[in-house]
Formats: C-alpha cells, structure tokens, sequence
C-alpha cells in the first residue's frame, strides 16, 4: 500500500484505540464516582460496556498486524455503533470514539435531533425509561464506507 493509505490505516487504528481507552476510562468513572449504586445489573452491563470498547482497542491493534482481518473486525466495529435507539424498556446506544447523531424523538411528535457524543454506552432491558428516539451515527456510517475502500485496495 501507499503512504496516503498507510497513514489513514493508522489514523483509523488511533481512532478505535483511543475510543476504546476512552470509553472504558468514562466506564469506570460513572461506575465508581460514588452517584451509582452497583449491584450485579450494573456490574454486567458495565463489563458489556467494558467488552466493546476492547473489542474497539483489538480492532484497532489488529490493523498493525494483520491489514485485512483488522479492516473486516473495524467494519464490525463501526456498524455496531451506527444505529442508536431506545423504545420503552428497550434501549442500545454504543459509540468508541466520536458520535454525530441525527436522528427522531418521538415522545412529544416527531421531533429530529442532532447530537454530539464522545465514546458513551447505554444498554436498557426491561426499564422503561420513558424515551422514544431512534438515531443514526453519522461518523461511523462514513467510516463504513472509508474502510471498506481501505479493504478494496488492501493485498490480499
């Protein structure tokens, strides 16, 4: 591959890493600041949380040792991160690095939104939280399809 090539692969590989260590790091500070009350729920959903963002970080390291299979685990990666929503007791929202959101709020009409987020989690099952949204991350659908032409110019 060529240096432009090479230097957007690392520039991804940052990208994930830094979200990875970034989410985990939000992770244990929310878990242990002392307003949250830890019970086993919690605790699971923090370790969920604390998963993807090292699924993020692997994802990342992968793409300094082995191109193509680190390109395929980012594309994972980043449509993980695409569709954010909560529906009642149902909610999931996943982004390692940077969210720009647009996306329906539903509970009074159908108001759009734009949202900013760095590396956040929310997962919600059987809690209704009262929120009816439905959103798109902008980043990780263009990052989509970044990486799929890092693939098609990728040595096999």
């Amino acid at each position: 591959m060529h240096t432009p090539e090479k230097n957007q692969i690392r520039a991804l590989a940052l990208y994930q890493i830094i979200g990875g260590i970034l989410g985990i790091a939000l992770t244990v500070w929310v878990m242990f600041s002392g307003e949250m009350v830890i019970d086993q729920t919690a605790l699971r959903i923090g370790l969920f949380a604390g998963g993807l963002y090292i699924f993020s970080i692997l994802c990342g390291r992968m793409l300094f040792r082995n191109l193509r299979r680190g390109l395929v685990l980012s594309i994972i990666n980043q449509v993980l991160q695409v569709v954010y929503f909560s529906f009642g007791a149902y909610g999931f929202q996943y982004v390692a690095g940077l969210r720009i959101g647009v996306g329906v709020d539903m509970v009074e009409g159908w108001i759009f939104k734009f949202r900013l987020a760095l590396s956040s989690f929310h997962f919600s099952i059987g809690t209704d939280l009262g929120q009816k949204f439905i959103g798109i991350n902008l980043v990780a659908l263009f990052l989509i399809f970044w990486i799929e032409r890092l693939l098609e110019k990728a040595p096999r």
